[in-house]
């Protein structure tokens, strides 16, 4: 039988999808920055960098092996943090 809690909020969200969402944007911006930087001589390399980082991002956050890992509250502050940079990284590019 299921419990009260479980009809109330039946989507309830995986601990790592913020952070999956963020990736998947690193990815969408790489590719917004490679866009509109395709003239400048360092914007395909930035740009590359930005879609690496998010490409690794979500690939480690699917596989049940790391899932471990990034659920400690340590590595998931060092993650929001590499993200945030290459946000900014991303930006002030």
């Amino acid at each position: 039988m299921k419990s009260a809690y479980s009809y109330r909020y039946p989507l309830l969200m995986h601990p790592l999808t913020p952070l999956r969402w963020m990736s998947y944007m690193l990815i969408a911006l790489g590719l917004i920055n490679w866009r509109y930087q395709s003239a400048e001589s360092t914007g395909a390399r930035n740009s590359l960098i930005i879609i690496a980082i998010g490409a690794i991002l979500v690939a480690l956050l699917f596989l049940p092996m790391t899932q471990k890992i990034f659920s400690n509250r340590i590595v998931k502050v060092i993650s929001w943090m590499v993200v945030s940079g290459a946000v900014l990284f991303a930006i002030l590019n």
